[in-house]
């Protein structure tokens, strides 16, 4: 089977499995999620050889303010703390380490679906090495590129299900 195959059949299992439930994935979804789970250390190496490969970033910039706004909102209409335990709670929940955490303990499959150089390789296995800051901004980036697909709420609702829910 062909790479470009391969990934787009491993986007659209990705995007199948909880939280996202999304199955009849369109070719324009696919490719913006495709982005959204590319490192840059990949599509630097893709640059390298005269090919123009997007990566995280710009999605990741995106999905971060997302995730804010969305914890923010919670933590104001959830609680009474003041503004500085506000601030605390918020930065414990959008912090990487936690990110990382939430996102492996609900079986988000982000380090198999996430494209990365050579570098990020295991040279036995070729298995994908995915160290928690790449793991959460690869999922902030998945949270922008939700957010551009299908609005707000199901942002939202990805955001709580995953960081806010109250019966841990």
């Amino acid at each position: 089977m062909e790479p470009g195959r391969r990934r787009e059949m491993k986007i659209r299992e990705f995007l199948a499995s909880p939280p996202f439930n999304r199955r009849n994935v369109g070719d324009d979804e696919v490719r913006l999620f495709s982005v959204a789970l590319t490192h840059d250390s990949y599509s630097n190496e893709r640059a390298a050889l005269d090919e123009n490969v997007g990566s995280y970033e710009r999605l990741e910039f995106l999905g971060d303010a997302v995730m804010e706004l969305i914890v923010c909102e919670y933590i104001y209409s959830n609680t009474e703390l003041n503004e500085g335990a506000m601030t605390d709670f918020k930065k414990d929940v959008v912090c990487n380490k936690n990110i990382s955490s939430r996102v492996t303990e609900a079986n988000v499959d982000i380090d198999g679906a996430l494209l990365v150089g050579e570098g990020h390789k295991e040279k036995r296995t070729n298995e994908n090495i995915i160290e928690e800051n790449m793991r959460a901004d690869a999922f902030e980036a998945v949270i922008g590129a939700v957010y551009l697909l299908y609005g707000m709420d199901e942002a939202e609702r990805i955001v709580k299900e995953i960081f806010l829910r109250t019966d841990r």
